[in-house]
């Protein structure tokens, strides 16, 4: 049903296409994105997001006598960044693996979903039920803006079966960790460090409430059996203005990541509760806390959903094995079906592409071949057998 070539090709092309957010942005890869789809005889629209930015919609329509399918795969990469051996935008192949910014994370997965729609329109026969297609921008930022319009321009329906085809290692994301992103300053005095008793160290302060998080965190009694514990992680660390004077001013940056019962306001509040506690010691430091980004709840799908159900189907006719769930293909990436969940209480929103999260945002990023031909055979399936699975 999907040209795997094709699927290759495209792939390839979607990685020679610069966009790096933040960098060049989505603007080109928007633009092949709406042609191929044009090519393939589907109307296409454009869901503004900012200035230059734009959502691009497709849709095959369907028989009605099922759910719609909306498929989700954003067109921003993160920077390309350091250390390869492989060019960053040129596609290489070699050992049954694709390289480039990119591959898994998720050019490969929107090649895949761009030929199921090609593949759809040419067949002749409706699906059960629409397939979408909504390449979304600003992914890969703090805000997900790509998914809050989406969510915000009524699009979506209730009954909505939603697929992003992220790399998981071909392992099917049935839960998701919540995050909570924190901008954390705290402000001392400055002072000669020759009299630094006349001063307040911001950097050590800020040092002790990192340290005292990380043991809070470590003793919380939440886990989930897919998700794990909480994470508790100081991405970013700035402060000072010379070696010999004492620090009068640090910033922070906070990455928590949660699971249920916890929400991003808990998360946030524990945070605010430990920074007081050590600045409390120190007469006369501040501080003050800043979200940053979307609030990212912990999303979990329902194991009766059709979009779960119909996968587990395909894979296990495809492979003879069942699915395989939890484990490590990433938990812990946030994607734009776990913002649509978030947004909308859906549970019937979930994650499984190919590639695996381990290399995404690496170096010499890379997707195998074989997930691809997978993907593509599973794809097909899940289509052509929608009018039962999702019923």
């Amino acid at each position: 049903m999907i040209s795997l070539d094709r699927v290759i090709s495209d792939t390839r092309s979607l990685i020679g296409i610069d966009s790096q957010n933040p960098g060049p942005l989505e603007g080109k890869c928007a633009e092949w994105v709406g042609n191929r789809l044009t090519e393939a005889g589907l109307d296409v629209e454009r869901m503004p997001v900012a200035e230059g930015r734009d959502n691009i919609v497709a849709r095959v329509p369907g028989e009605g006598t099922a759910p719609r399918l909306v498929l989700l795969g954003h067109m921003d990469t993160v920077p390309v960044g350091e250390g390869w051996t492989f060019p960053p935008l040129g596609g290489a192949i070699a050992d049954g693996r694709l390289y480039g910014r990119g591959a898994c994370d998720m050019k490969a997965g929107l090649a895949l979903s761009i030929n199921l729609l090609d593949a759809l329109a040419a067949g002749g026969r409706p699906p059960a039920g629409d397939v979408l297609l909504v390449a979304t921008v600003d992914e890969e930022a703090p805000d997900m803006a790509g998914a809050h319009r989406l969510v915000e321009s009524g699009l979506l329906r209730p009954d909505d079966q939603v697929l992003a085809l992220e790399p998981t290692g071909m392992r099917l994301r049935i839960a998701q960790m919540g995050l909570r992103w924190l901008t954390l300053r705290v402000r001392g005095r400055m002072a000669h460090a020759g009299r630094a008793h006349l001063g307040i160290d911001a950097n050590h302060l800020m040092a002790k409430i990192v340290d005292r998080l990380k043991t809070v965190f470590a003793a919380l009694p939440y886990e989930d059996e897919l998700l794990g514990r909480p994470r508790f992680t100081c991405g970013t660390f700035h402060g000072g203005v010379a070696t010999n004077v004492v620090p009068p001013s640090c910033e922070a940056g906070l990455d928590v990541r949660i699971v249920p019962p916890m929400t991003p306001a808990h998360a946030q509040a524990i945070v605010d509760r430990v920074a007081a506690a050590v600045i409390a010691e120190y007469p006369g430091a501040e501080y003050v806390i800043e979200p940053l980004g979307a609030e990212r709840p912990p999303v979990r799908a329902s194991d009766d959903a059709p979009v779960v159900r119909g996968l587990r189907a395909a894979h296990l006719e495809h492979t003879g094995r069942a699915v395989p769930v939890g484990g490590a293909d990433g938990h812990e990436a946030y994607t734009d079906a776990s913002m649509v969940a978030a947004l909308t209480g859906s549970t019937s929103c979930t994650v499984f592409g190919p590639g695996a999260t381990d290399q995404a945002h690496t170096a010499d990023e890379y997707v195998p071949l074989a997930d691809l031909d997978l993907g593509a055979r599973m794809l097909g399936t899940l289509v052509n057998n929608w009018g039962e699975t999702a019923l």
